[in-house]
């Protein structure tokens, strides 16, 4: 016999969502109860299973949810329009703190996705992977207009570049968080030092840490 989809009442789905974003960001997943999140949302705990089957379900359409709500107001030009590295850089971390005060349980979420590895299983954590890695794709694709107008030196390849900057992007977004977790009402102005420590991570990896002779 063919399975059946359940109709959904697209309201019950935003509400259950929006709960489970919040609940997700603030208690991981381990401590957040499907009763808490039905109780938000102002749902039966069964119309929670019989919309996203299982807790893990919900978990994985609320991580889609997130970065949803991320790209949907995403200005793309901020990465594209850059006339190089360290200008795509400074300029993408002052759009990333925006966007994080503006979207504080989505960053919190998807930026935590891997705190929780230890709650699943290995093909869970699989499905977690791709999930994330979906999220994230996006950004080579945003920052390949920069670099197409680089000349690089011919021992370095593009993936190097990319892979360097990434790592750059990761220790910003750790110093981001520790910043708003200190400061869960900052804005921008107060984010001043991480916006030169930005500037000067891509000053040292443009020029290298060598002293010339």
């Amino acid at each position: 016999m063919a399975n059946i989809e359940v109709p959904k009442d697209p309201q019950k789905v935003q509400r259950i969502l929006v709960s489970a974003l919040h609940l997700f960001a603030q208690n991981k997943y381990r401590k957040t109860k499907v009763e808490d999140i039905a109780s938000m949302a102002r749902v039966s705990k069964g119309i929670v299973f019989r919309y996203f089957d299982n807790k893990f379900g919900l978990y994985l359409a609320t991580i889609e949810y997130a970065n949803q709500n991320i790209l949907d107001t995403v200005d793309y030009s901020v990465w594209q329009d850059s006339v190089d590295l360290t200008e795509l850089i400074v300029r993408a971390t002052e759009y990333k703190l925006k966007l994080q005060i503006k979207f504080p349980d989505e960053f919190q979420l998807l930026t935590d996705v891997f705190a929780n590895v230890e709650d699943f299983s290995p093909e869970m954590e699989e499905k977690v992977r791709k999930k994330y890695q979906a999220s994230t794709a996006m950004t080579q694709k945003l920052v390949e207009p920069v670099f197409e107008r680089l000349v690089l030196r011919d021992d370095v390849s593009q993936e190097e570049v990319y892979n360097m900057l990434n790592g750059i992007m990761l220790q910003i977004g750790e110093e981001t968080k520790i910043f708003m977790k200190n400061h869960p009402d900052g804005d921008l102005k107060g984010m001043t030092g991480i916006i030169e420590h930005a500037k000067g991570y891509m000053k040292i990896f443009e020029r290298g840490i060598k002293k010339d002779n």
